[in-house]
């Protein structure tokens, strides 16, 4: 299990740097048209902010894998070991347990946008709104994988350290 979701880690951070240099390309494209050649292109700037929303929807879950969410940890790392354990596991059941329900949102949002496009791209709304649901699951299955192995190391070593 850990080789796929390493696999599937890797292949998001290619895709999330793909989409960076798309990013990139678009708001310079966008820029020259403006202001040099003085006519606007009027698709760029959506497939830009679209790039962007599933930049971070999908690179979302692999910050919570490597621990790189917001944290107040100052409090916690006072804690005695017990405590910390504690801590670390409400968290990561909190955010299995919002991730699940922004799955779920995200889905009726997608729901609620049928049949809507985006004006200057002619997609449908769909396209750009579904990478909630999507980064809402890669989330959970990251965290999910995070408590499997909270528990685990609990359950190995006790709650030393």
């Amino acid at each position: 299990m850990k080789k796929m979701l390493d696999g599937l880690e890797h292949l998001l951070s290619i895709i999330c740097t793909g989409l960076f240099l798309c990013i990139a390309i678009l708001i310079a494209v966008q820029v020259f048209t403006r202001y040099v050649m003085d006519h606007t292109l009027a698709w760029s700037e959506q497939a830009a902010r679209g790039a962007f929303i599933w930049l971070i929807m999908l690179y979302s879950g692999v910050l919570v894998r490597k621990g790189g969410n917001l944290g107040f940890d100052i409090l916690v790392k006072r804690l005695p070991p017990v405590g910390r354990h504690i801590c670390q596991f409400i968290t990561e059941i909190a955010i299995l347990v919002f991730s699940v329900y922004w799955f779920y949102q995200g889905i009726l949002l997608c729901q609620s946008f049928v049949g809507f496009t985006l004006s200057g791209l002619q997609l449908p709304y769909n396209v750009l709104y579904v990478a909630e649901p999507v980064g809402a699951f890669l989330i959970a299955l990251f965290d999910l994988e995070l408590l499997v192995n909270h528990v685990k190391q609990v359950k190995e070593g006790g709650l030393h350290a």
